[in-house]
């Protein structure tokens, strides 16, 4: 029974013949759909009346009463299949034929018959289906047609039931209630086609806005089918950005525009928010038509749309952000491995170094600070963020003022501190402090500290050696040249004489000067020896950490 009416039905919709308008919208288009659901539902239902008042009239004999009901359902029969007809001539057709009847029925049957239901009938009707001035002038008709039958009435012009009935007067009165009646109904179906303009004119308005800032909207927007996962909507932004046609589109699911590997995770996603329905917002990658491949920010929202699940999608091309943030991941990693390499570097150098910030105190320091920058007695442990002048020993204080005034003032200053350890050695630390500038301001001060004692014993090892060497050379051209030249002069003597008291004479010389000559040997041997018993070679071991150096001023 359910596909029989489905099918009558989709016949009779098959057979309504488009409207003259080019297009129908608003109150119009629903009073079009109106008068369609009245042809389908008028057939069946006027079968209930039809068929036992064309029994009873028969019996009565009525029979102009059966022929015209039997002619106009067949009338109407022909007007809802016949698909030569506008919808609006449909319209006018089938009023035409129902005052037909009316006229027939109030003729026959009187003011309590079914005519004058009717005619009240064809009021409301023609007020639903057609614009509602022609309600108004059903009105005008209805109460002509009923004032011509008041006449008929009165001068009795052909042969009626209603002259045997009525009067003028009680035809008339019940005739202004009839009148009443539907220009009341007409004027309620005015003011509630009026608010229903104004309702589908703001819809209308408001679907207009929104489908204009879905349209115009900067940035790409679609809508898809949560099921099939196909384009329903997409806007110009979309178009231009991906370089899809809107038909292109249309044609394609969401998956076509994801790498295959995105898929899986893209429909998981679609489908557990289809289930709960809640706001979405994160980030996936694309693929425009030329294959190039974007990132892009996700924000989406579950629409019911022709009852169906839909998501409305705006999409952000964060391309450039993620290609910046790698940028900035790299370069930042490589500034970390810099500042590691670089900490590396200070923590390992021999040297100890304190940096300091504009206000002298201590940013950063090493771990051989504290063994090589002692500016007090006692062993110190330096701590960021304390002044620098906190850790000096305060008789050393105002000359350590004045470096670092100096050094503020743009000038590299160096000096060497003598310090003696517990064992009574001497230790020598070379202090440097270097401004650091920040463009052409000096923004802190590096303060570097190293142990130069091997070196200044090396120095002091050099000037002895010297010292003696001067002595030895000396020695060499005075001492030891006199005995020699004497031998040297006392051997030609020896070689010449006879006389054997002259020989033994000039030996006792020679012997005197080689024993002076083998002393001066013997103390310049003793010298050398001393420089090399006194300075060995040069150990580079420094100072043990448990010697406590003091400060020698």
């Amino acid at each position: 029974m359910k596909n029989l009416w489905i099918r009558y039905t989709a016949l009779i919709k098959s057979k309504l013949a488009p409207s003259s308008d080019k297009e129908v919208t608003g109150v119009r288009f629903w009073q079009d759909q109106l008068f369609v659901t009245f042809l389908v539902y008028c057939l069946p239902v006027s079968l209930i009346a039809l068929l036992p008042c064309v029994y009873i009239a028969i019996q009565a004999k009525f029979f102009l009463i059966a022929f015209v009901d039997l002619f106009v359902f067949t009338f109407l029969l022909g007007i809802t299949f016949t698909g030569k007809l506008t919808l609006p001539r449909k319209k006018v057709a089938a009023i035409a034929i129902f005052y037909l009847l009316s006229v027939v029925l109030i003729n026959s049957l009187g003011y309590m018959g079914p005519g004058v239901i009717y005619l009240l009938f064809l009021t409301i009707l023609i007020s639903l289906v057609l614009p509602i001035r022609f309600g108004y002038w059903s009105v005008i008709v209805n109460t002509v047609m009923l004032a011509v039958f008041a006449l008929i009435i009165k001068f009795n012009l052909f042969n009626t039931v209603l002259s045997a009935v009525y009067s003028p007067a009680s035809w008339l009165a019940f005739s202004s209630n009839l009148v009443f009646a539907s220009f009341v109904l007409v004027t309620l179906i005015h003011r509630i086609f009026e608010r229903l303009q104004v309702a589908i004119l703001k819809k209308d308005q408001l679907q207009h806005r929104y489908k204009s800032i879905f349209d115009k909207s900067p940035l790409p927007m679609w809508i898809f089918d949560t099921e099939t996962l196909a384009f329903l909507e997409v806007n110009q932004a979309a178009v231009i950005h991906y370089g899809y046609t809107e038909e292109e589109f249309k044609a394609m699911t969401i998956r076509d525009i994801r790498p295959a590997e995105w898929v899986p995770a893209t429909e998981q996603v679609v489908d557990l928010n289809k289930k709960s329905g809640i706001y979405y917002e994160g980030t996936s990658q694309h693929i425009k038509k030329d294959g190039s491949y974007i990132y892009v920010k996700i924000e989406s929202n579950l629409l019911e749309l022709d009852n169906n699940k839909t998501r409305l999608v705006l999409a952000t091309d964060i391309t450039d952000q993620v290609e910046h943030q790698f940028e900035a991941f790299d370069t930042h990693k490589k500034v970390k491995e810099s500042e590691a390499n670089l900490r590396a570097v200070f923590d390992s150098t021999v040297d100890g170094f304190v940096l300091l910030d504009s206000k002298f105190n201590i940013k950063l320091f090493n771990g051989r600070a504290t063994e090589l920058i002692r500016l007090n007695d006692g062993k110190q442990e330096f701590e960021t963020g304390r002044s620098i002048f906190d850790f000096v020993q305060p008789a050393r204080l105002p000359y350590f003022r004045a470096v670092i005034a100096k050094v503020s003032n743009g000038e590299l200053v160096d000096y060497d501190r003598r310090y003696r350890t517990v064992n009574g050695d001497l230790s020598w630390i070379r202090y440097t402090l270097t401004p650091v500038y920040n463009g052409a301001t000096v923004d802190g001060i590096s303060l570097s500290g190293r142990d130069i004692t091997v070196r200044k014993r090396y120095l002091k090892t050099v000037e002895d050696q010297n010292k003696t060497f001067r002595e030895i050379s000396w020695m060499q051209s005075h001492l030891v040249r006199a005995p020699l030249a004497r031998i040297m002069g006392l051997i030609p003597l020896l070689v010449a004489s006879t006389d054997k008291q002259d020989q033994a004479d000039i030996v006792n010389y020679i012997d005197i000067s080689a024993t002076e000559l083998d002393e001066v040997v013997r103390q310049i041997s003793n010298k050398s020896n001393d420089i090399i018993n006194k300075y060995p070679a040069i150990s580079a071991a420094r100072p043990s950490a448990d010697q406590a150096p003091k400060m020698e001023m």
